[in-house]
Protein backbone atom coordinates (compact mmCIF):
# COMPACT_ATOMS: atom_id res chain seq x y z
CA UNK A 1 0.00 0.00 0.00
CA UNK A 2 1.58 3.67 -0.85
CA UNK A 3 1.19 5.27 2.32
CA UNK A 4 2.04 8.59 1.42
CA UNK A 5 -0.66 8.33 -1.27
CA UNK A 6 -3.68 7.14 0.86
CA UNK A 7 -2.79 9.97 3.33
CA UNK A 8 -3.19 13.21 0.38
CA UNK A 9 -6.07 11.32 -0.83
CA UNK A 10 -7.68 11.28 3.27
CA UNK A 11 -6.50 14.84 3.55
CA UNK A 12 -8.32 16.06 -0.01
CA UNK A 13 -11.14 14.18 0.69
CA UNK A 14 -12.02 15.77 4.22
CA UNK A 15 -11.51 18.96 2.32
CA UNK A 16 -14.44 18.08 0.09
CA UNK A 17 -16.92 16.86 2.69
CA UNK A 18 -16.62 20.45 3.77
CA UNK A 19 -17.44 21.72 0.46
CA UNK A 20 -20.11 18.97 -0.26
CA UNK A 21 -21.55 20.32 2.96
CA UNK A 22 -21.46 23.75 2.47
CA UNK A 23 -23.35 23.32 -0.81
CA UNK A 24 -25.70 21.51 0.67
CA UNK A 25 -26.26 23.92 3.21
CA UNK A 26 -27.09 26.56 0.59
CA UNK A 27 -29.22 24.17 -1.61
CA UNK A 28 -31.25 22.21 1.51
CA UNK A 29 -31.75 25.23 4.05
CA UNK A 30 -31.26 28.50 2.26
CA UNK A 31 -28.41 29.67 4.41
CA UNK A 32 -24.24 28.69 4.27
CA UNK A 33 -22.78 26.26 6.34
CA UNK A 34 -20.99 27.31 9.20
CA UNK A 35 -18.04 25.04 10.31
CA UNK A 36 -17.05 27.07 13.24
CA UNK A 37 -20.16 26.09 14.98
CA UNK A 38 -18.97 22.50 15.44
CA UNK A 39 -17.83 22.27 19.05
CA UNK A 40 -15.40 19.11 18.75
CA UNK A 41 -12.45 21.28 16.52
CA UNK A 42 -8.89 20.08 17.74
CA UNK A 43 -5.57 20.61 17.12
CA UNK A 44 -5.14 18.14 15.49
CA UNK A 45 -8.16 18.77 13.03
CA UNK A 46 -6.27 22.28 13.02
CA UNK A 47 -3.42 20.57 11.58
CA UNK A 48 -5.67 18.42 9.14
CA UNK A 49 -6.87 21.79 7.65
CA UNK A 50 -3.15 23.11 7.38
CA UNK A 51 -2.08 20.06 5.52
CA UNK A 52 -4.94 20.57 3.49
CA UNK A 53 -3.81 24.17 2.77
CA UNK A 54 -0.02 22.69 2.68
CA UNK A 55 -0.97 19.99 0.07
CA UNK A 56 -2.92 22.06 -2.36
CA UNK A 57 -0.93 25.51 -2.32
CA UNK A 58 2.57 24.84 -0.70
CA UNK A 59 4.94 21.76 -0.13
CA UNK A 60 3.98 19.04 0.88
CA UNK A 61 4.76 18.11 5.04
CA UNK A 62 7.02 15.13 4.47
CA UNK A 63 6.28 11.56 5.59
CA UNK A 64 9.43 9.85 7.33
CA UNK A 65 9.22 6.53 8.72
CA UNK A 66 10.67 4.56 11.37
CA UNK A 67 11.35 1.27 10.93
CA UNK A 68 12.18 -1.92 13.57
CA UNK A 69 13.57 -4.95 12.79
CA UNK A 70 13.95 -7.65 14.42
CA UNK A 71 16.57 -10.61 14.00
CA UNK A 72 16.41 -13.95 15.18
CA UNK A 73 20.53 -15.09 16.44
CA UNK A 74 21.17 -18.23 14.33
CA UNK A 75 21.40 -21.19 17.07
CA UNK A 76 25.41 -21.57 16.79
CA UNK A 77 26.23 -18.21 16.78
CA UNK A 78 27.46 -16.14 20.10
CA UNK A 79 27.07 -12.41 20.01
CA UNK A 80 28.70 -10.25 22.50
CA UNK A 81 26.53 -8.08 24.60
CA UNK A 82 23.25 -9.80 23.50
CA UNK A 83 21.86 -12.17 25.82
CA UNK A 84 18.94 -12.63 23.97
CA UNK A 85 18.58 -14.72 20.82
CA UNK A 86 16.92 -11.59 19.43
CA UNK A 87 18.35 -8.15 18.31
CA UNK A 88 16.71 -5.26 17.58
CA UNK A 89 17.77 -2.79 14.91
CA UNK A 90 16.05 0.59 14.32
CA UNK A 91 16.32 2.86 11.53
CA UNK A 92 14.48 6.52 10.67
CA UNK A 93 14.40 6.99 6.77
CA UNK A 94 13.08 10.12 4.65
CA UNK A 95 11.32 9.16 1.34
CA UNK A 96 13.01 11.13 -0.75
CA UNK A 97 10.23 10.40 -3.20
CA UNK A 98 7.12 10.89 -1.20
CA UNK A 99 5.32 8.29 -2.74
CA UNK A 100 7.78 5.37 -2.43
CA UNK A 101 6.34 2.88 0.38
CA UNK A 102 9.65 1.23 1.20
CA UNK A 103 13.23 2.65 0.76
CA UNK A 104 14.47 1.56 -2.73
CA UNK A 105 17.02 -0.75 -0.84
CA UNK A 106 16.59 -2.42 2.37
CA UNK A 107 18.64 -2.63 5.30
CA UNK A 108 21.14 -5.77 5.08
CA UNK A 109 22.64 -7.30 8.45
CA UNK A 110 25.26 -9.55 8.14
CA UNK A 111 27.49 -11.89 10.34
CA UNK A 112 30.75 -11.28 10.48
CA UNK A 113 33.85 -12.19 12.82
CA UNK A 114 36.06 -9.73 13.62
CA UNK A 115 38.86 -11.67 13.79
CA UNK A 116 38.63 -12.55 10.20
CA UNK A 117 39.72 -10.40 7.23
CA UNK A 118 36.93 -11.87 4.64
CA UNK A 119 34.30 -9.65 3.80
CA UNK A 120 30.67 -9.88 5.20
CA UNK A 121 28.92 -13.51 6.39
CA UNK A 122 25.51 -14.90 6.09
CA UNK A 123 22.99 -12.50 6.05
CA UNK A 124 20.15 -12.27 8.16
CA UNK A 125 16.54 -11.17 7.04
CA UNK A 126 14.28 -10.07 9.63
CA UNK A 127 11.30 -12.03 11.33
CA UNK A 128 9.44 -8.77 11.64
CA UNK A 129 9.39 -5.39 10.62
CA UNK A 130 6.89 -2.67 12.37
CA UNK A 131 6.76 0.72 10.55
CA UNK A 132 5.69 3.67 11.75
CA UNK A 133 4.76 6.65 9.23
CA UNK A 134 5.29 10.10 10.79
CA UNK A 135 4.87 13.68 9.82
CA UNK A 136 8.09 15.33 9.25
CA UNK A 137 8.21 19.11 9.09
CA UNK A 138 10.04 21.24 6.88
CA UNK A 139 10.01 24.54 8.69
CA UNK A 140 9.12 25.79 12.16
CA UNK A 141 4.93 26.49 11.08
CA UNK A 142 4.65 22.54 10.38
CA UNK A 143 6.78 22.04 13.68
CA UNK A 144 4.47 24.04 15.52
CA UNK A 145 1.18 22.83 14.14
CA UNK A 146 2.20 19.26 14.39
CA UNK A 147 3.68 19.68 17.68
CA UNK A 148 0.24 21.44 18.88
CA UNK A 149 -1.74 18.17 17.68
CA UNK A 150 0.16 15.81 19.67
CA UNK A 151 0.62 13.49 16.96
CA UNK A 152 2.42 12.57 14.51
CA UNK A 153 2.10 9.29 13.75
CA UNK A 154 -0.16 9.66 9.81
CA UNK A 155 -2.32 6.34 10.98
CA UNK A 156 -3.17 7.55 14.61
CA UNK A 157 -3.87 11.15 13.08
CA UNK A 158 -6.40 9.72 10.34
CA UNK A 159 -8.27 7.29 12.98
CA UNK A 160 -8.25 10.32 15.19
CA UNK A 161 -9.40 13.01 13.09
CA UNK A 162 -11.93 10.46 10.93
CA UNK A 163 -13.55 10.26 14.07
CA UNK A 164 -14.23 13.56 14.69
CA UNK A 165 -15.15 13.73 11.27
CA UNK A 166 -17.82 11.53 11.48
CA UNK A 167 -18.99 13.58 14.84
CA UNK A 168 -18.59 16.73 12.69
CA UNK A 169 -21.11 15.20 10.02
CA UNK A 170 -23.40 13.30 12.57
CA UNK A 171 -23.31 17.65 13.99
CA UNK A 172 -23.97 19.06 10.53
CA UNK A 173 -27.29 16.46 10.10
CA UNK A 174 -28.91 17.46 13.45
CA UNK A 175 -28.28 21.37 12.51
CA UNK A 176 -29.81 20.85 8.84
CA UNK A 177 -32.94 18.17 10.43
CA UNK A 178 -32.06 16.08 7.76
Amino acid sequence: MEVRRAFSRYVELSQRLTSAMRKDSSRLVGRPWAAATFPEWTPATELLKYLRNRDQHGEQVFVTVHDRHYYKVPDDVEISGIPAREFIVDSHWQMTDQMLDRPPSGLEVSLTDPSETRGPGEVLHPVRTESRYVLYPRNSEDELKVTAAGVSDIHAFAADTFAILGRYYDFFREQLGI
